[in-house]
């Protein structure tokens, strides 16, 4: 059985799933509340595999840590003790945040661009820039910041800049000006091909070109092992994440990583998904079984 621990205004990432296209998997997966968790109930977690999500502000304050996420490490710790290390999936005392893996990218050379915290003394050393907290989501496209004058009026526009990122903005179109989005998924020590976004505009957040030619590419791409599965592996692993979907970008042949989304959506919300682009979820499904097998191995 997987255990899959989630806040509650979460709980629709994995939920949404099991009701849905995921009906198969609802028997191996169950879904847990933190706030059941931490009610004071007497709730008994057998030997299985687990799932912690929800690490950013669900989870409170980091240093020193809330008692919510002081109740996460204690439970993740005696999970570890019990299940053992490779059945207790991410480490809510222990992973890096947005900020703290962009940075660490950009200085070992994986990602081509740079981050750091506005409002700090010093400034972007390149533009354009663009402002995002380190926690969230964000759906709409941030405005590209193209000057000192321009990123100083923005960061004072934003109020209060804890947890305000100034992230370097870097053009990864191609020659017809056609903008890709990788998403795959970091299960164990596997990486999992889950779709591939074409827009138009920089901000990719929607399949917003599904021409044949692009649902070919993409069918090709989730069909496949990633050929950047060994990069990724590595990201997963600096970030100290088992679980997740490492959202990324290509440049000059290179992966660049926009973030690793700790509690991601396994299928699109409620009347979005695209019925041309279907059979590329069928793929991901039919790869996810002998993954969720080897985190946890069928009885017998």
């Amino acid at each position: 059985m997987i255990y899959y621990l989630v806040a509650r205004r979460h709980a629709d990432t994995m939920q949404h799933f099991l009701t849905e296209a995921g009906r198969p998997f609802a028997s191996r997966i169950r879904v847990l509340l933190y706030e059941d968790l931490f009610s004071g109930a007497n709730l008994r977690l057998p030997a299985a595999t687990y799932i912690f999500t929800s690490l950013g502000t669900d989870m409170g304050s980091r240093n020193p840590p809330s008692r919510a996420r002081q109740l996460c490490i204690d439970l993740h710790r005696n999970l570890v003790q019990v299940c053992g290390p490779h059945r207790v999936l991410n480490d809510p005392g222990n992973f890096l945040s947005r900020f703290e893996l962009l940075q660490a990218l950009e200085q070992r050379g994986i990602n081509g661009f740079a981050v750091c915290r506005a409002g700090d003394a010093e400034p972007p050393r390149r533009y354009p820039v663009f402002l995002r907290r380190e926690w969230g989501t964000l759906w709409q496209a941030p405005a590209l910041l193209h000057s000192r004058d321009e990123y100083d009026a923005a960061v004072r526009a934003a109020g209060a800049t804890d947890g305000l990122l100034a992230i370097e903005y870097r053009n990864t179109a191609d020659a017809s000006g056609i903008y890709r989005k990788y998403g795959c998924f970091i299960i164990g020590d596997r990486i999992v091909p889950r779709h591939l976004f074409f827009s138009r505009d920089w901000w990719v957040k929607h399949p917003d070109l599904v021409e044949p030619a692009w649902l070919c590419e993409e069918m090709a791409y989730a069909a496949n092992e990633d050929p950047c599965a060994a990069t990724l592996l590595e990201v997963a692993r600096l970030a100290n994440l088992s679980y997740g979907r490492i959202d990324y970008t290509l440049a000059g042949g290179r992966p660049q990583i926009w973030e690793i989304n700790i509690t991601p959506m396994l299928i699109s919300p409620p009347g979005t998904e695209l019925p041309q682009r279907l059979p590329v979820q069928a793929s991901f499904f039919g790869r996810l079984a002998p993954v969720l097998d080897a985190i946890d191995p069928p009885a017998g």
